[in-house]
Formats: structure tokens, C-alpha cells, sequence
């Protein structure tokens, strides 16, 4: 992209994030998603972002991609959250599908600005787990799915599902051996309202409200030859960085909206008369300016470290890590960016005070909305584990 391409679509984030601003709050306390807001997303230009320009897309590269989602977080987190998986699955099918599957995607994405939700956990064990949905052979190229998926934000937005489902045997037996049933997981992409597909509202947690991240249930959905996208487990993990750099992006952005909002509440707010003077200003105590200048001291760090990671994918210097560990080297910026939103909405509360308690404040909101952050793939236990076997040879030499 050029710089004034650049610029063009980090505007149309900003003025985005104004309407997602304006809905979160009844969204949240509705606990709904925005669905509203598909066609104004639509209408941004933003769809087709991360589809590169030789298929007529925008050709946004990782960084730019990032970016849009932190700033789209600033108007409101949950929701840009949602509309942040259409943009990690566009950049994960940059190489994961098979080429004729991802000329039909893109050309969807580009000329009918359709949106993509990409649900790939299950109940059982999530991400990590291996697929227990299943695409039974149907005789004419095609299959038969069934199964069930959890954690589809966006479901209730998006026009196309993309998920991972096991090739059975034609009886519609799953392979005994491990190996060879990790082999045998391949993606799909179907359109969302395709027969046998349907969404079953279970999406009611502590924050993150307003993605809509609903169960998809896939009753004996046929799914033609053409709808195969390639092996699973071999393409998505090769393309993790569209996870962890997108979701990185969204938490930094819901870091920075905590602290600017703290900061500009502790500017006005007045305690009034009190124990220690006639009229006491929080911004004149001594612990509020500590706390304060800690909250943009981390997510000024955060900021870098996100930026920092970008580069290093840019550059191309990701070569460097060890290959097995990969993913967790990718995950040190989405586990600074959600651990950092933890620990500022935690001081934000503290700092301002019994009111942001209340339900319905923009701290409050913010402070669960960040508890969503290590559940994300790598989960930040799963990224502390394959960084400590890493450092301890227990992975392989890099």
C-alpha cells in the first residue's frame, strides 16, 4: 500500500470507531451483537482490507491490518473485536487456501464485500483440540458435516463460515491412529446460509458482549468438492501472526481507550470538600499521578512492542526463532497488548474511584471486556509453556 492508501483506511477506522463508540454501550448491556453495523462496516471500504491487490483487493500488509483493528478498538472493543475475524481469516487464506478456493473467496470478499467468520474451536479442548466435527464422503466429491462449533464471533454478521471439520471414511469412521487423524482435518468454506447450517445463541460470558460469538451447528450440511480449502493444521499455524497480531492490535487499541478515558476523568473529577482541604482535585494527589503515569507507561510500552512485533514480520526476521516454537514468539505481542489491557482497566477502577464500579461506565465495561484477552489463541498459559520448553531444549534445536 502507499501512504495515501494508508492514511485513507486508518481514517475509515476512525470514523468507524465513532459508531461502534455510540452502540457498544447498549450492545453490552443488551448483550447482543450489533448486526446494524454490518452494512456500515460494509460500507467503510474496510472489507476487502487484508485481500491482496492481485485478487482487487486493498492489499493491506499485517502492520496496516493491525492498526485498522486498534483503532477500531478505541471506538469500542467487543465490537471490533467481532469484525476483527473477517480480517484474520482474509489474511490467514492469503496462504492457506487452496489457490482455486481462495480466487472464489477473495473474489466474494472483493465484489460482494462479503464477511467471513472462521469458527475452528470446539467444545472439548478449543483451538488446540483436534476436529470433531466431521465431513463424511458423499459419494460425489462432496461431504456431509456435521458436528457443532463454538466461539464463532461474527456468526450473526458474516455471509461466509470457514471451519475445520475431520474427512471420515466413506462409512463415516474417524481414523484410531493420532497422526492420522490430525492428517485428515481440512478447511471448508460454505456460505452461511447454506442448508444444515444454523447459529443456536449461547454467547453470555463476563465481557466481550458484543461479539456475538454464538455455536454454529452444522446438521448434515453438504459441503461440494469445491468448498475444500486445504489441510488444517499444516496452513493455519503457518499463518498464526493474522491471530495473534489482530487480536494484539484490538487489546492495545482497548488499553489506550482505558487510559484516555481514565486520564481525562481525573482531569475534571473533584472530591470536593474533604478531611484534607476545601476543594480536593484527584489530579493533586500524589498516588493518582503515580498510578496514572504507571497506566501510560505500560501501554506506551504496549504500543511498541506491538509495532516492534510488526516489523520483525515485515522484515522477515521471524527466520530466526525456532520454528517449533513459533507461534509463542508470535503470541509475546498479543500477550503484552491483553496483559497490559488487564493490568490498566485494573488501575483505572482503582484510580477513579467506586463509580467506574457501577455497571454501565466505560471503565467498567473496558475492565471485562479485557479479561477476554488470555483465552485468545495461544491462550498466554499455552505461550508461557512453549517459550519455557523452547528456552529449555526440550523442543528441538532451533
Amino acid at each position: 500500500m502507499t501512504a495515501d492508501e494508508r492514511a485513507e483506511v486508518l481514517q475509515a477506522a476512525r470514523s468507524l470507531a465513532k459508531e461502534f463508540a455510540e452502540v457498544g454501550p447498549g450492545a453490552d448491556a443488551e448483550n447482543r451483537f450489533p448486526v446494524e453495523l454490518v452494512a456500515r462496516y460494509k460500507d467503510s471500504g474496510l472489507v476487502p482490507l487484508a485481500v491482496p491487490k492481485k485478487y482487487g483487493g486493498t492489499g493491506a500488509d499485517i502492520w496496516t491490518t493491525t492498526l485498522v483493528s486498534r483503532e477500531l478498538a478505541k471506538g469500542d472493543p467487543a465490537i471490533a473485536l467481532a469484525f476483527n475475524m473477517h480480517q484474520t481469516m482474509v489474511g490467514i487464506f492469503r496462504n492457506l487456501l487452496d489457490e482455486p478456493t481462495r480466487e472464489r473467496v477473495f473474489g466474494q470478499v472483493v465484489n460482494e464485500r462479503q464477511i467471513i467468520c472462521g469458527p475452528f474451536s470446539e467444545d472439548r479442548a478449543g483451538l488446540t483440540g483436534l476436529a470433531d466435527t466431521i465431513a463424511v464422503p458423499d459419494g460425489n466429491g462432496g461431504w456431509r458435516v456435521s458436528g457443532r462449533k463454538t466461539w464463532a464471533t461474527l456468526c450473526l454478521g458474516a455471509d461466509i463460515v470457514a471451519f475445520n471439520a475431520t474427512i471420515t471414511e466413506p462409512d463415516g469412521a474417524l481414523p484410531g491412529d493420532f497422526q492420522d487423524h490430525a492428517s485428515r482435518e481440512a478447511v471448508f468454506v460454505l456460505p452461511m446460509d447454506s442448508p444444515g447450517i444454523s447459529v443456536v445463541e449461547t454467547w453470555d460470558t463476563m465481557g466481550m458482549r458484543a461479539t456475538g460469538t454464538h455455536t454454529v451447528v452444522f446438521d448434515d450440511a453438504p459441503a461440494p468438492a469445491d468448498s475444500y480449502g486445504g489441510n488444517f493444521r499444516q496452513g493455519l499455524f503457518g499463518e498464526f501472526e493474522w491471530a495473534s497480531m489482530s487480536f494484539a492490535g484490538v487489546y492495545c487499541g482497548l488499553a489506550e481507550k482505558a487510559y484516555l478515558e481514565t486520564r481525562e476523568i481525573l482531569k475534571k473529577k473533584t472530591l470536593g470538600a474533604t478531611m484534607e482541604g476545601s476543594d480536593v482535585a484527584l489530579k493533586g494527589i500524589g498516588y493518582v499521578q503515580q498510578g496514572l503515569g504507571r497506566m501510560c507507561l505500560e501501554t506506551e510500552a504496549a504500543i511498541r512492542t506491538l509495532e516492534a512485533t510488526a516489523r520483525i514480520l515485515v522484515d522477515g526476521r521471524d527466520a530466526e526463532w525456532n520454528p517449533i516454537a513459533r507461534t509463542a514468539f508470535l503470541d509475546v505481542a498479543k500477550v503484552t497488548t491483553t496483559e497490559t489491557a488487564i493490568r490498566v482497566t485494573d488501575t483505572a477502577l482503582r484510580l477513579v474511584g467506586g463509580s467506574s464500579f457501577r455497571r454501565g461506565h466505560v471503565l467498567e465495561r473496558l475492565y471485562r471486556d479485557a479479561r477476554g484477552g488470555p483465552f485468545h489463541p495461544m491462550t498466554t498459559e499455552q505461550a508461557y509453556d512453549l517459550l519455557g520448553r523452547s528456552e529449555l531444549g526440550l523442543l528441538g534445536a532451533p
